[in-house]
């Protein structure tokens, strides 16, 4: 008797819903950025979600969700479904009274093109869905602007607090930069975070208060935890600072 296996039914036709994913993009200032958030909507060909900051169309994201088998091309039997997408649409709005943007991907696949792991700043065009249920790419003619704001290393006095959703103190600590723009800054810290999640940075000499999200935590070769912060719809007044 020869043994079948079903085949996961497919919703090309995208569904509201709810679950948390983890999206990075290996092109951000030639570091690594991460922010989790929430699916709004999932088909095994795309999804749309919110996020913190601004993506090119044509750019590449990574994303790890624990979406459900009917939604997969692969890994049925694992738990998170990790896949590339290409940005096709991104425009800003309001939700919950914050400034957000949002975002939606079309899947194209378990690896991005060797031209993405050669220059993560390639910006792709997006063409047709393959045999395998993914959409095809191809390479643009144009590359991904490079963010350039001056960034300043010097050492200037913040308080970092974490609050929860009342907005009550329950961490805090009180520690310098490490360096600094108008974005954001890298300030040394042993708060344990994760990324993604939100602080409010004080500076302790002067008038600048912020909400901020940790976009990265390192260690660095003088064995001192860092963590890079980048500022909610805020700048820094850089003038005088240099």
């Amino acid at each position: 008797m020869i043994s079948t296996v079903k085949k996961p039914v497919r919703h090309s036709e995208r569904i509201v819903i709810s679950l948390p994913v983890k999206v990075e993009s290996h092109a951000f200032q030639n570091e690594v950025w991460r922010e989790v958030t929430h699916l709004e909507t999932v088909s095994d060909i795309g999804a749309g979600f919110y996020l913190s900051r601004a993506f090119e169309i044509g750019q590449l994201l990574f994303l790890t969700m624990p979406v459900e088998k009917d939604f997969r091309r692969y890994d049925f039997d694992k738990e998170q479904y990790s896949i590339w997408g290409i940005v096709r649409h991104c425009y800003r709005t309001l939700r919950n009274n914050f400034s957000v943007y949002h975002v939606g991907v079309a899947f194209i696949g378990q690896e991005p093109p060797v031209s993405y792991r050669q220059n993560p700043l390639t910006i792709y065009k997006l063409g047709e869905i393959g045999r395998n249920g993914l959409w095809q790419i191809s390479e643009s003619s144009r590359l991904m602007p490079t963010p350039r704001q001056p960034r300043y290393s010097i050492p200037i006095d913040v308080f970092i607090a974490v609050c929860d959703a009342e907005d009550n103190i329950i961490a805090h600590e009180q520690t310098v930069t490490e360096n600094i723009s108008e974005g954001g800054a890298s300030v040394f810290s042993a708060l344990e975070l994760n990324i993604g999640d939100t602080v409010k940075i004080i500076k302790q000499h002067g008038d600048f208060s912020a909400k901020a999200i940790v976009r990265n935590r390192r260690v660095g070769g003088d064995n001192l935890p860092r963590l890079h912060l980048e500022f909610v719809n805020i700048s820094f007044p850089l003038e005088g600072i240099d």
